[in-house]
This record gives C-alpha cells, structure tokens and sequence, in this order.
C-alpha cells in the first residue's frame, strides 16, 4: 500500500502520518497545557513566599525602629517600673514578630508541599500522554538499538528508538506477545547449520592452542543488543548455563568485521579475536535473520522509560515544551504542504493507494484539530502556530478565539475511492 497526497501525488511518508498528527495534537496540547499549570505554580508559590519574606523583613525592621526609639525613651526615665515595662512590652513585641516569622515560615512549607504534589500529579499525567504519543506515533527514525536478554527461560526486550531532531524515547517491548519469543532462541531457529571456526581447541600432547569448527545450531541466544550497523550477541550451550561465546560484529572499511569472545576459558587468550574472515558471511547469515526475529519486537511497545531531547532526559529536566517545540518544527512542513494539496480547505487529506490500484481518502478536519489548543492561553497555543492549523495571530490575540464550527458539506465520494476519517 503507498500512500498519497490529496491530488494523487506520491507522499513522501509510508505511513498514515495523519493518524500520528492527530495523536500529536491530543497528547501534546494537553502535555503543553499541565507543564504551563505546573510551570505558574512553582511561579506563584515563589512570588508568594517572597512576598511573606518582605513583610517579615518589613515587620522586623519597623520592630527594630520602634523598640530603639522606646528603649532609648525609657532610659531617661530613672523608674523601675518603667524598666519593667520597657522590658516586658519588647518581650511581648518580639514574640509577636517571632509568631508571624514562623507562621510565614509553616505557610511556605505547606505551599511548597502542595505545589510538589500538584507538580507530581501534572508530571505523572504527562508522563502518560507522552507514553500514548509515542506508542502510537510514526516518527522518521535515524536508528535504532534493540536489546534482547534471557531472563528465567523468557525474553526481556527494551528498544532505543532514535527519531530525527535529538528526540530518543526507551520502552520495555512485550515480547510475550510474538510467539516466537515466548521460549528461548536456539541458533538454528535463525541460522540452520551455523559452523564457524570458533572453537578452542588445546592439543593433549603439544599444549598447542589453535581454533576449530563448531556446529551452533543448539546454542541459545542468551543476550543481544542490536542497531543497524552493529550487535553483541551472547550464546550459551543450555539455558541453565554461563555465556561460553559473545561476538560483535559492526561495519568497518571494506565490509563487516566481526570478534569472538569466550567468557571463562583462558586457552582461547592464545587465540586472536577476529572472527576467521572466511566465516564472516555465515555469522553474517545468523546475525541478519536475528536482526530481523527482532525487529518485529519494535512493534510491541509496553511502557515508557524515558524521553530524552539532545541527551537531556525530558521529565526530569522540564523539557516538555521545548520537545514539543521540536516536533511541531518536525511535523510543520508536511502539515502545511498536506493542507496546500488538499482539495478542501477545511480538511487535511491523504489519500492510501493499494497494489490494486483502489484509492482511499483519509482526512482530518482542520476545525477538530484547533479544537484541541483551546484549553491553552496565548502562550501556550503559540506552541503550535507553525503547524499553521488557524488563522489565530499569536502575536496580536490575548486570548485563543472561540472555534466556530462550520458544517462542511461533502458530496458523496464515489464508491472507488471511499472516504475515511484518519484514526
């Protein structure tokens, strides 16, 4: 199936990108939404016990003016009474000052504490719109590093997934849900009648160290960690048993290069590491068929474990709107040529195209997608103005403006090229 612009020309993408924007447009505005809630009450809450900080700075300094000039007043009188009540009423003063110290004090704590808990809740809450965008969005992908490791007879997955414009989003996979994968791997589920010359063999009679073919097929993939250009993969002779061989293939000049490791065998230090290049395309055979077993584990995206922008974990270090920023930079250019090439200047439309020849339209309305920023102030829906959904100005408009909803009549399609709404 391919994919096409509303007038038929081919688009770029392989893949439904309006169902991604719309996604986009759901997660990010309310992401967008909580991190500005979150980002005034840490703003409010410090105004707020800056401005107690004054009034207590205000309220000591006049109780400093006031208890000179009374000290200074009750020095000319030669009383002893008046001594007393020199003394008790600054006494009294100064708990006054001391109580309203401490009652500011108790105030900012409690603040403080909700704010923390309400920031939580937002952050927790964005957590889980960002974990919904990217399980579902398609994004351009500039790599990938998938990691595979055999834990209690099962399969562990976790992926990296590289995306263009410094955004790295890290799941756990559900490998569980790719049968091939519920038991432990052998070779030979990849690679029938793998031989390579990875044996270490020690003469009994000259001491001699030199290597020898081993058959692999019984060998079980207990760890691997895979990309595009390079892998590490882990085998040992049963599951209940230590790794006896790693290897680590990448590209190098003139091809892939390839090294051997055997864990726990000190005969094999005799022997250099470099895979025999004879036998290179066979492990190149193994690790192809496991790079692409794997691959279909990307598809199965269980739960978040970190976005990060340019290496900056996103969560932890208030990245929100600057990734949304950067996707929206992402996103713009084929939105807006999407709309320029739509016959309907209220929708988004794509068109899907099958081997066939049949033709299907998919769209979105641009007016259920602007519906989406109204819960967001000026600044916060200038976030989104590049994606150039509306005509709001965020320069000159205070506030969002109200979205009419103007009825869109469209003439039936005919019944060869059938209209279907983007999900």
């Amino acid at each position: 199936m391919r994919y096409l612009y509303g007038d038929s020309v081919p688009f770029p993408l392989s893949f439904n990108f309006l169902a991604t924007l719309e996604i986009f447009m759901t997660t990010a505005t309310r992401a967008v939404e909580l991190e500005l809630g979150a980002l005034k009450l840490a703003l409010d809450t410090t105004e707020a016990a800056a401005g107690r900080q004054r009034g207590i700075e205000a309220l000591e300094q006049f109780h400093g003016v006031v208890m000179r000039a009374f000290t200074e007043t009750a020095a000319k009188v030669p009383n002893g009474l008046a001594q007393d009540y020199t003394r008790n009423v600054s006494a009294q003063a100064q708990r006054f000052v001391d109580e309203h110290r401490a009652h500011a004090a108790r105030q900012n704590e409690q603040e403080a504490a909700a704010a923390r808990a309400d920031t939580d809740r937002r952050r927790q809450e964005i957590r889980t719109h960002l974990e919904t965008f990217f399980k579902i969005a398609r994004l351009p992908l500039e790599g990938y590093k998938l990691s595979l490791e055999l834990v209690d007879g099962k399969t562990q997955a976790h992926a990296v997934f590289l995306s263009s414009h410094g955004i790295v989003s890290t799941f756990t996979l559900a490998a569980g849900k790719v049968a091939a994968w519920n038991h432990p791997r052998k070779v030979s589920e990849f690679a029938p009648n793998l031989q390579l010359m990875v044996g270490v063999n020690k003469s009994w009679l000259r001491g001699t160290i030199s290597a020898e073919k081993v058959r692999l097929d019984d060998y079980v993939v207990s760890h691997a960690e895979l990309s595009d250009d390079a892998c590490q993969i882990h085998l040992r002779k049963k599951v209940g048993e230590k790794d006896s061989l790693v290897f680590r293939t990448w590209k190098g000049e003139g091809g892939m290069r390839a090294e051997v490791e055997h864990p726990g065998d000190p005969n094999a230090e005799a022997l250099p590491p470099e895979v025999d290049p004879r036998d290179l395309p066979e492990l190149d055979r193994f690790v192809q068929a496991l790079r692409i077993a794997g691959r279909e584990l990307l598809e199965h995206k269980e739960q978040l474990s970190s976005v990060k922008l340019d290496g900056a974990d996103v969560l932890g270090e208030n990245l929100v709107i600057p990734m949304v920023e950067r996707l929206v930079a992402m996103f713009a250019p084929t939105v807006i040529e999407i709309a320029k090439r739509s016959p309907n200047e209220s929708e988004l439309s794509l068109k899907t195209e099958s081997d066939e020849g049949r033709r299907e339209e998919i769209y979105l309305k641009k007016d259920d997608l602007v519906s989406k920023l109204q819960p967001l102030h000026a600044g916060g829906r200038q976030v989104f103005a590049p994606l150039g959904l509306d005509g709001w100005v965020p320069s000159l408009t205070v506030a969002p403006p109200a979205v009419a909803v103007v009825p869109v009549v469209v003439p039936p399609a005919p019944p060869s090229t059938p209209r279907t709404p983007s999900t």
